[in-house]
């Protein structure tokens, strides 16, 4: 349901982050970077996992676009957004400056926040990959910490 809710809210919409890729050959084919390729285009609007949705733009502007169109199509299909777990993280550009979004869902602002793990991984609004290292090298930790009396 929430699959579908999804296609019919942006089937007709290019907001979101493009994707240029090419497809004419195998990944490890070396002629294939000498030949000129095909390159397509597309658009990534959303990430899907389960009840869980990650919703991409590539400005403030589109993100808020893209938080109506979500909304009203939850309202269409008869679903419900959690306002309080639904969160907002604004990842600049290396070298640009952070400026704290200001997204909203019916009247009440989103909360922005600096690190979010989604999927297992954590995401930070600095765009390094340390926070990801730091989460997965206490994950392991605590595994082997666990493992100490069996081993």
């Amino acid at each position: 349901m929430f699959s579908a809710m999804l296609t019919v809210a942006f089937g007709d919409t290019d907001v979101g982050i493009g994707v240029r890729y090419k497809f004419d050959g195998s990944v490890f084919n070396f002629k294939r970077l000498q030949a000129k390729s095909r390159v397509a285009s597309d658009t990534v609007n959303e990430l899907l996992f389960a009840d869980d949705c990650a919703l991409n733009a590539t400005s403030e502007a589109c993100m808020q676009h893209s938080a109506n169109i979500f909304s009203e199509a939850c309202e269409n299909f008869g679903l419900t957004i959690n306002i309080k777990k639904t969160v907002v993280m604004h990842q600049p550009a290396p070298g640009k400056p952070y400026a704290e979004s200001n997204i909203s869902i019916g009247g009440q602002r989103l909360n922005a926040i600096e690190k979010f793990t989604y999927l297992g991984s954590t995401l930070s609004r600095n765009v390094v990959i340390d926070d990801e290292i730091n989460t997965r090298l206490v994950k392991a930790s605590a595994a082997f910490g666990r493992l100490h009396k069996n081993v």
